[in-house]
C-alpha cells in the first residue's frame, strides 16, 4: 500500500489506495485546512521531541508534518492516537470532533495516548500563558544568554524554549533557569513549575520514569473487564520492604518502605495439599532467559535507565533457584525471537522448567525490540510451545515481563484524581486478555493490568521486579507456591505510590497452569546485591 505524499502536493491523489486510508487523508486535510501557522507550529514544538530537529526544521504546513509522522510509523489510519493528543493538548477540540465523527470510525474518542512528554506539554501551557509584554521581558532577560539574533521580535517563545535546549540552558531535568526568569514575569506561572517539579521528581532528585510505546486504543468492553479484575483483587498478605543494598542506595524515600516489616504466617493462605505441584525434581531446574532491553537510540523511545539493576536482581534470585542463567542484552525484534528460538531448540528434558524474563518498552500489543518493532504477545509465548519445544511438554514454562501494557496513569482509590497534565511513569509493555493460547502449563506475569504504565526508578529498578525478587528470596523457602508468592507481590506493588500519592500500579499474573508451582528451597541463601 502506497503512502501519500504531502496534501497539498499534485501527488495527492497518486497510486492505489484503500478507501479508509483515503478517508483518513481527507480527514487530516481537513485538519490542516484549520489550522493556522502558528497552530502548526505549536504542533512541530510539540512533536520535537518524536522527530529529529533537522526533519521538523524544513516543515511549514500540517500537511507536510503529518507525512514525517506517517513515515515514521507514528500516524496512520489505524492508530492516530498522536494526532488526538496533540489536539487536546491543543484544545482543538472541534477538530478532535472531526476524527472522531461518524464517517470515521478508527478510534475511541475517550482514549487518548500519551506520547508528548509532560515536559514538552508544560512548555506549552507557560507559552499559552504567556503575554506578549511577557515576552517582550524574558527576551530582555535573556539578552546576556542567548545571542540577539535569537532574540529578534518575530520571535515566538516555543522558538526560545528551543533555542535554550540547544544551550543546554533548559531540559526535562533542568528548569531552573526558566523558573527564575518565570518567577520575575509571572510569579503564579512558577507556581506551575513548581507543581511539574514535585510531581516529577523524587526526595533526593530521583526521577521516576515511564517507559512507553504507542497505546492501541481500549475497547469500552475491555476496560469494564479489566476494571472490575482489579477492583475485586484483595489485599491477602503484610506488605514485604523493598529494601536494596548499598550499591544502589540513592535516598529516594517515597516508596514508604519500612525495612522491618516481616511476613507473618497467618498472612498467608497456604494451598490445598490435594492440588498436586508441578515435579522439581530434575537434574536442573531449568534455563533463565533474561533479556534486558536499555538502549533505544535506534528508534524514538527513551532508554530504560535503571533496567540493569533489574536483570542484576533476576540472575542472582535465579541462580540462587537453581537456573543456568542466560542474558541477552539490547534485542532487536528478530533477535528476540531468535533467542526464544535458540531457548526451544535446546533439550530440556532433565530440565523441571523454563523462565523467560522480558525487560523493555512496550505497549497493548506486546513487547519492543531496540529497533521499535513489536514481538506481540502470542510470539513470544508460542516460540515455547510443545509443538516447537516437544521437551517442554507438561513442563511449567513462566513469563515475568516488566512493560507498559498502556499509557493511562492508574489512579489511587480516594475522592482525588490526576490532572491530565501530570507527568507519566516508565511503562513496558501490557498483554491483551487473549494473549495466552489455548495450551497449558503457561505462566504470563506482566508488572501491570492493561492499558496502564508500570513505574521504574532509575536509581532502584522497577516496583514489579524488584518486589518480585524479593518476594522469590523470601517466600520460596518457606515452600510457598509461585501464585501466592505472586499474590504478594500484587499486594506490595498496590502499596507504592509516587510522592503524590495520586499513582499507582497493580501487576497481573495470566496463567494456564494445571498444577501448583513450588521451587525447592536452595539449600544455601544470601541475600540480594
Amino acid at each position: 500500500m502506497l503512502r501519500l505524499g504531502h496534501l497539498t502536493s499534485p501527488r495527492y491523489f497518486e497510486g492505489p489506495i484503500g478507501e479508509m486510508d483515503l478517508e483518513f487523508q481527507r480527514v487530516l486535510l481537513k485538519v490542516q485546512e484549520s489550522l493556522t501557522s502558528d497552530e502548526v507550529q505549536d504542533l512541530v514544538f510539540l512533536c520535537s521531541d518524536l522527530l529529529s530537529l533537522k526533519d521538523l526544521s524544513t516543515v511549514s504546513s500540517a500537511g507536510q508534518l503529518f507525512c514525517l509522522l506517517e513515515k515514521m510509523n507514528q500516524l496512520s489510519c489505524e492508530d492516530p492516537s498522536l494526532l488526538l493528543e496533540l489536539l487536546r493538548i491543543m484544545k482543538q477540540n472541534s477538530l478532535i470532533r472531526i476524527l472522531t465523527s461518524e464517517d470515521y470510525k478508527q478510534t475511541d474518542s475517550t482514549v487518548f495516548s500519551q506520547q508528548i512528554s509532560p515536559y514538552r506539554q508544560l512548555l506549552y501551557e507557560l507559552s499559552e500563558s504567556i503575554c506578549d509584554q511577557d515576552l517582550k521581558n524574558i527576551k530582555f532577560l535573556l539578552l546576556k544568554t542567548l545571542s540577539r539574533k535569537k532574540l529578534e521580535k518575530d520571535t515566538t517563545l516555543l522558538q526560545l524554549f528551543l533555542d535554550m535546549e540547544k544551550e543546554d540552558l533548559l531540559g526535562e531535568n533542568n528548569l531552573g533557569v526558566l523558573q527564575k526568569i518565570i518567577a520575575d514575569i509571572n510569579p503564579s506561572l512558577e507556581k506551575r513549575i513548581i507543581q511539574y517539579k514535585t510531581e516529577r521528581y523524587e526526595p533526593g532528585g530521583m526521577v521516576i520514569s515511564q517507559e512507553i510505546g504507542k497505546i492501541t486504543p481500549a475497547s469500552p468492553s475491555a476496560l469494564t473487564i479489566l476494571a472490575h479484575a482489579v477492583g475485586i483483587m484483595e489485599e491477602q498478605v503484610d506488605r514485604l520492604s523493598l529494601t536494596e543494598g548499598p550499591a544502589s542506595t540513592s535516598g529516594d524515600q517515597c516508596q514508604n518502605s519500612d525495612s522491618h516489616s516481616v511476613i507473618e504466617n497467618k498472612s498467608l493462605n497456604f494451598p490445598n495439599p490435594e492440588i498436586q505441584q508441578y515435579e522439581m525434581k530434575g537434574d536442573r531446574r531449568g534455563v533463565c532467559l533474561i533479556i534486558n532491553n536499555y538502549d533505544f537510540s535506534a528508534c524514538t523511545l527513551g532508554n530504560r535507565e535503571g533496567t540493569d539493576i533489574d536483570k542484576e536482581s533476576l540472575k542472582v534470585v535465579f541462580k540462587w533457584l537453581g537456573f543456568e542463567v542466560l542474558v541477552e542484552q539490547d534485542c532487536s525484534r528478530n533477535q528476540i525471537l531468535q533467542g526464544l528460538r535458540s531457548l526451544a531448540a535446546r533439550d530440556h528434558t532433565p530440565a523441571d522448567c523454563v523462565v523467560c524474563c522480558v525487560l523493555s518498552h512496550g505497549q497493548v500489543k506486546g513487547i519492543f525490540g531496540v529497533d521499535g518493532e513489536i514481538v506481540t504477545f502470542r510470539e513470544l509465548i508460542e516460540t515455547l510451545s510443545p509443538n516447537h519445544c516437544p521437551s517442554l511438554y507438561k513442563k511449567p514454562k513462566l513469563f515475568f515481563i516488566q512493560a507498559c501494557r498502556g499509557t493511562e496513569n492508574q489512579p489511587a482509590v480516594f475522592p482525588q484524581t490526576c490532572s491530565e497534565d501530570e507527568d507519566a511513569l516508565c511503562s513496558d509493555a501490557a498483554v491483551p486478555r487473549d494473549s495466552i493460547p489455548e495450551m497449558a502449563d503457561y505462566l504470563l506475569a506482566m508488572s501491570t493490568v492493561p492499558h496502564y504504565v508500570s513505574y521504574r526508578e532509575k536509581g532502584k529498578g522497577t516496583w514489579f521486579i524488584q518486589s518480585l525478587c524479593r518476594s522469590l528470596q523470601r517466600l520460596v523457602p518457606r515452600g510457598i507456591d509461585l501464585l501466592s508468592i505472586l499474590t504478594q507481590v500484587n499486594s506490595d506493588v498496590s502499596k507504592k505510590t509516587d510522592k503524590s500519592g495520586l499513582r499507582k500500579q497493580m501487576p497481573q499474573p495470566e496463567f494456564t497452569l494445571t498444577k501448583r508451582v513450588v521451587f525447592p528451597a536452595p539449600r544455601a541463601q544470601r541475600p540480594l546485591p
